[in-house]
């Protein structure tokens, strides 16, 4: 799978869930979101090797 964070690329080749990846590189569920292949998806679900996934940042406000 290739991974889009902060304009890097990560490459995976094998499947992980969102939650495996997160840790992988050292991110918080509550401040990132994850989008694989167009779709937002839960920290459950299963990432496919040959997905495209982009991380990103939670914005908040008033």
């Amino acid at each position: 799978m290739k991974v889009i964070f902060r304009n890097k690329l990560y490459s995976f080749s094998y499947r992980l869930k969102v939650k495996e990846l997160m840790k992988n590189l050292n991110l918080s569920s509550e401040e990132f979101l994850v989008v694989v292949n167009g779709k937002l998806v839960t920290e459950d679900e299963v990432i496919p090797e040959d997905a495209e996934v982009k991380i990103i940042p939670v914005v908040s406000g008033g």
